[in-house]
């Protein structure tokens, strides 16, 4: 509800700034151009072809026509909302937390519509905000297909309606930052330095029972050599049954136990029988080195679900088509591509480590990243390969 509520205000507020721009648009725009009005009128009747919904227009187009000397303004700010909806999407994607509030001002849009409609047409303008997007272009060619098609592809046309908008939305993003995409149903990870995708990896994610959560994150650091922190739902649930049934547990698995104050206690100094889910005052960590299970690289960001990406000893899992094993964290083929990528501008503080050698308890080393740098965390089934080909994803998480 609090977050239905913030982005009824925010529309509120978008609404109220263009109809100010608007305002600002001295000559008529429609008013006495029948032609103009025709070319808005076959763009609002056609939506569905724009992976739009007629619905969301029509009723105002039409109240438009009939106020007199506001008619012209009204208009325009008719068009200033389909064109916004073309160009920035008509939702944002629904993420679980919304750590980034960015901005959406790659386009001025009411600028656009002027201009297009007093010096080109208004069907080349829509032409213009769909071909600025590859990804937007192909969805909208494989819509008409399917709508062209059959009844029967209904749950295909909208899952691509849905993509339409959020790769609408993403393409106004990426224009003015840089961006870790992270595709939870294709399992893959993709950076973006001002629209032009850097780097792409397989990652794994999360399994049914444990699932990657979406979001959107400045990124904040990364960690070199990480500690592991176990979670205490896996330190309880998962850990303790074999800490119980064997005595060389922690040694075998690289393990230190920490009390309440983060000292370090020896584990065989514990009676670990009087433990349980619910009385554990113990924290579990993993040393670090070649064997750690985030492996050599950590990025970390703000998150209110504790998941990071990391680096992995178990490389041979990027082999698999279907990557999902781990706990919620998200963990990276190309760690190292990775952080360079993010500190390319402290190169010094990456290339001095050797990271094919396996060293014995390495202290770990955090690195701020001070190119602003965001993560989105999003669950689309539509997503493209290397080749810009589109592909439907299996719906992983049931959603």
């Amino acid at each position: 509800m609090i977050r239905f509520i913030n982005r009824l205000f925010l529309a509120v507020l978008i609404l109220l700034n263009i109809s100010a721009k608007a305002q600002s648009i001295a000559s008529p725009v429609f008013v006495g151009h029948p032609d103009r009005i025709k070319t808005l009128d076959s763009l609002i009747e056609h939506a569905g072809s724009w992976a739009l919904k007629k619905g969301d227009y029509a009723t105002a187009y039409t109240a438009a026509l009939k106020e007199g000397t506001k008619q012209d303004s009204l208009l325009t700010l008719v068009a200033i909302h389909f064109f916004s909806h073309l160009a920035y999407g008509n939702h944002a994607p629904n993420l679980q937390y919304e750590g980034v509030r960015f901005k959406m001002n790659a386009y001025n849009v009411p600028e656009l519509v002027n201009q297009y409609a007093t010096q080109k047409t208004l069907a080349q303008l829509a032409t213009y905000f769909s071909n600025s997007s590859k990804e937007v272009a192909t969805i909208l060619k494989t819509l008409k297909v399917y709508q062209d098609s059959s009844r029967k592809m209904n749950a295909k046309i909208d899952l691509l309606i849905k993509a339409a908008s959020d790769y609408r939305w993403l393409n106004a993003i990426k224009q003015e930052n840089r961006i870790i995409l992270v595709n939870i149903p294709s399992a893959q990870l993709r950076t973006f330095d001002h629209n032009k995708m850097v780097l792409s990896m397989r990652v794994i994610l999360g399994k049914l029972a444990t699932p990657t959560n979406t979001l959107s994150s400045p990124v904040d650091k990364i960690t070199i050599n990480p500690y592991w922190m176990v979670p205490k739902s896996i330190a309880t649930k998962e850990m303790l049954p074999k800490i119980l049934k064997d005595k060389n547990y922690f040694e075998d698995n690289h393990l230190q136990v920490l009390n309440a104050n983060y000292k370090v206690v020896a584990p065989n100094k514990i009676d670990w029988e009087v433990y349980s889910e619910d009385n554990f005052p113990f924290t579990i960590r993993q040393g670090t080195g070649c064997d750690n299970s985030l492996g050599l690289l950590k990025v970390e960001f703000d998150s209110p679900f504790g998941i990071y990406l990391h680096d992995t000893p178990e490389k041979a899992l990027f082999g698999n088509i279907n990557r999902f094993y781990s706990h919620g964290c998200m963990r990276m083929e190309k760690p190292i591509d990775m952080g360079k990528w993010l500190l390319q501008n402290n190169a010094k503080a990456i290339d001095t480590i050797d990271f094919n050698k396996c060293y014995k308890d390495p202290s770990p080393k955090s690195i701020p990243v001070t190119l602003s740098t965001q993560i989105i965390v999003w669950y689309s089934l539509v997503d493209f390969d290397n080749n810009g080909n589109l592909k439907f994803y299996k719906n992983i998480y049931e959603k």
